[in-house]
């Protein structure tokens, strides 16, 4: 430790540049892991949900939807689908108004609807489903979460993309940074590396106190990034919550066994996040601090 930072003190200005470049990519690619993570969570909610309401005519027999049931099953885009008879929704409607006895005297189960609900197994199905219902000609209408669903996929492929592409600049960007930083200090030390490299010394052991320096940066700009998201994440708690109101729970990725939630943040998910990002920002510093010592540090 000692080494590294008499090492930083020596070059203040490219170890600041160093420091500076990875913190910003891994607060970056913080950011975008945590925007991609929770939109997905939402589809998934959303998944959830009945995706698919088919309402049949009133005078439809139970043979019928079921047959319609059986076609929609074995199309092998169906999670599940779940009957609805008329005396099902009568329930569901008298408990919904039973505080308005006005209203649960107004309707009978003989003019409520049959339906089935449908889970697609992907967001993608739900055209497909909806299309082949509305071509019924027992069915009376259809009712499915389309713009919800299209939203949430194009806005959480649009985020990968361009989270993808500025994380690929940064990291470039990082690697060069990197590299011209770790080929000035080289410069610095060039006469007591070539000394070291005279009596014997490997070029593992020269290159090992810059991978040191590379290997702390990246863990200190991991920690700070971490830290500074994560603060300011806690500061507006209160207005994501807010927003989110009746949404209370969403796991990361299907990892719920693992008590990984994306929201709220459980302290599993918070670990994880810590652990990728010192993880990605040690990796980053390591293998362009690698790469500089390779091409300056002689045989």
């Amino acid at each position: 430790m000692n080494s590294i930072f008499t090492s930083i003190r020596r070059t203040p200005y490219q170890s600041m540049a160093s420091f500076l470049i990875l913190f910003f990519t891994l607060f970056l690619s913080l950011f975008f892991f945590s925007l991609i993570s929770f939109f997905h969570g939402i589809l998934g909610y959303v998944e959830t949900k009945p995706q698919v309401t088919i309402y049949f005519q009133t005078e439809t027999r139970e043979a019928d939807i079921s047959r319609i049931k059986r076609d929609i099953e074995n199309t092998g885009k169906v999670a599940s689908a779940t009957y609805m008879s008329k005396e099902s929704a009568l329930e569901i409607y008298q408990d919904l108004n039973r505080d308005n006895p006005l209203l649960l005297e107004m309707v009978s189960a003989d003019i409520l609807p049959p339906s089935l609900e449908v889970y697609t197994t992907r967001p993608e199905y739900l055209q497909d489903i909806a299309t082949f219902a509305s071509g019924q000609n027992i069915v009376d209408e259809v009712v499915f979460q389309r713009d919800v669903v299209d939203k949430i996929v194009s806005v959480t492929n649009t985020m990968r993309l361009i989270s993808i592409s500025i994380l690929v600049v940064l990291i470039l960007v990082s690697f060069m940074v990197l590299m011209t930083t770790s080929a000035f200090k080289i410069a610095l030390k060039k006469e007591e590396i070539q000394l070291l490299r005279l009596i014997g010394a490997s070029r593992f052991y020269v290159r090992a106190p810059f991978l040191n320096e590379g290997v702390f940066f990246g863990f200190v700009s991991g920690t700070a990034a971490f830290s500074i998201f994560y603060g300011v994440f806690f500061y507006f708690r209160s207005f994501f919550d807010s927003y989110l109101l009746g949404i209370s729970e969403l796991p990361f990725f299907g990892l719920e066994a693992y008590n990984l939630y994306v929201w709220p943040p459980t302290a599993e998910y918070i670990g994880l996040s810590y652990l990728m990002t010192i993880t990605f920002g040690i990796s980053i510093a390591y293998v362009g601090t690698f790469l500089a010592t390779s091409k300056y540090i002689g045989d």
